[in-house]
């Protein structure tokens, strides 16, 4: 039985997005196809709270075990970070903890503008990369004994930052009451996650995956926030992972907040029904089938095509429209990482981008970084497609 994480009541899939592999684990091996996870990924919608869940029966531990994203490789992530930094830096925070750092993507900007921080990152390659750049990472899940730990060794933060990881998380409430132990009274909280209207919305259900079992709705984050005492005082919608959402706390509770929290709250809506989840699918089952399609055709015709940028949402698209080997012979990936690699699940080569490559069309996966990779590439010997829905760009 599947339960809300934030009502407790019990929630029934609205849709399935067939067999899928673990979305960031790229076997290095031909032999290692065999033992690959893969099961139904089934989509649980709790309507009232605007709350989705993607259940998985594997140890979250083993999702962040040689991980392979590194976020600094994005150009356009680096700016927005460093965009972030800058807005930490003029709030004149003293001391900021922020929780998967990855590489130290924002460590790195905000070490730069004078503010004293760390990051607590689970992988142990990627938060090795980060320390030895001397941008100082403690290795572990953020949890009762990570914070404990923590509040044993550092001064209480001002600020706590979280990107791309509370969606990870096993149990979100326990979040905030971790974070009461490493923060001030008076301290802030900043969470950016993938928001839940804008993958509807868009028909951007390839952002569902194992690796992220939880998605939210700005609703949905005050109900947390506010059961643990953080009060929702600032959010806006952020251009990175294809449409996120700022969230701000406060601890206090008495800061304004402010007119846009209202707005995006009113503007949530029916955006998150079931019936207009469903309507949406149903778009994004027509689009894989363009898609796939069209990739026949260019075969077909003998059009030279691939894909371009491995994330995790290649590894969704791939899988549910049927994409494999014999449709794309490879995809670039700029993370070196990844390459010499195979996609998950669908066994696509990962390969680097040379200026040699017999290519015609690029399939553009990691679409929201199309200006650097055509700044990257000599763009006038290509066209370039967003796979779902599946337009030039």
């Amino acid at each position: 039985m599947i339960k809300c994480v934030i009502c407790s009541n019990r929630i029934s899939s609205v849709f399935s997005l067939g067999l899928q592999p673990m979305a960031n684990k790229y076997p290095e091996k031909k032999s290692d196809f065999e033992d690959e996870f893969k099961d139904e990924m089934k989509v649980y919608l709790c309507e009232p709270c605007g709350y989705v869940n993607v259940p998985c029966g594997v140890e979250r531990s083993s999702f962040f075990e040689d991980y392979y994203y590194l976020s600094s490789v994005n150009k356009e992530l680096a700016e927005h970070f460093d965009g972030l930094s800058e807005s930490i830096a003029q709030s004149r925070y003293g001391f900021v903890i922020d929780i998967g750092s990855n590489d130290g993507v924002l460590l790195k900007p905000l070490t730069e503008r004078g503010v004293r921080c760390i990051g607590i990152d689970p992988s142990e390659n990627v938060s090795a990369i980060a320390n030895k750049r001397g941008l100082k990472t403690e290795v572990g899940f953020f949890d009762r004994n990570m914070a404990t730990k923590i509040s044993q060794n550092y001064e209480p933060a001002d600020l706590v930052t979280a990107s791309s990881v509370f969606t990870h998380l096993e149990n979100p409430l326990e979040f905030f009451d971790d974070v009461k132990k490493i923060i001030k009274p008076t301290g802030s909280v900043i969470i950016e996650v993938e928001y839940l209207p804008k993958i509807f919305s868009e028909i951007a259900f390839e952002r569902f995956y194992f690796d992220r079992p939880h998605y939210y709705s700005l609703r949905a984050l005050s109900k947390i926030g506010e059961a643990r005492g953080f009060k929702v005082v600032d959010a806006e919608l952020i251009n990175v992972h294809g449409g996120s959402i700022r969230v701000t706390f406060s601890r206090d509770g008495t800061s304004f907040v402010a007119e846009r929290v209202k707005e995006l709250l009113r503007f949530e809506g029916d955006l998150l029904s079931k019936v207009y989840i469903e309507e949406k699918y149903s778009e994004f089952q027509k689009a894989c089938d363009q898609l796939k399609a069209a990739i026949l055709n260019y075969k077909k015709n003998g059009i030279k095509v691939a894909g371009y940028g491995c994330p995790a949402r290649f590894s969704t698209i791939t899988n549910y429209a049927g994409i494999g080997n014999s449709l794309l012979d490879f995809v670039i990936d700029d993370s070196t990482l990844k390459q010499a690699r195979y996609s998950p699940g669908a066994h696509i080569p990962i390969v680097q981008y040379r200026e040699d490559l017999d290519i015609q069309v690029f399939i553009v996966f990691a679409y929201e970084y199309i200006k650097s990779i055509k700044h990257k590439v000599a763009d006038n010997k290509y066209k370039f497609f967003k796979p779902v829905p599946y337009v030039e760009i």
